[in-house]
């Protein structure tokens, strides 16, 4: 069963698509495939100890109503919620990052 973390932000598909490129490396994540038109994302992450990364999928959509939703979803390998931990770091770092950009 595959879990999934989903997040509202309020700049366009184009801009958080962009962020996620840039961020996803520089949190630990590598990028398997990159779908701009699509708006999928498909990381992956290492583990301890020799393990299978796990993996990630992430879609960039727009909503309609003026937002963007990220979706992320994995397939926990044993622990439950193991995984989530990472999504949430790339939802939040995400949303940091856009922000500060339009501050400035």
């Amino acid at each position: 069963m595959a879990y999934s973390r989903t997040r509202s932000l309020a700049w366009s598909p184009p801009q958080v698509f962009e962020t996620a490129l840039v961020l996803a490396p520089r949190l630990g994540f590598a990028i398997s495939q990159a779908d701009r038109e699509g708006g999928h994302l498909y990381l992956n992450r290492p583990r301890r100890l020799h393990r299978f990364p796990r993996r990630y999928s992430m879609s960039v959509t727009d909503s309609g109503l003026g937002t963007t939703v990220v979706n992320i979803t994995w397939e926990p390998n044993g622990r439950l919620p193991a995984g989530a931990h990472g999504a949430a770091r790339l939802h939040r770092r995400i949303h940091q990052a856009l922000g500060s950009r339009q501050a400035r």
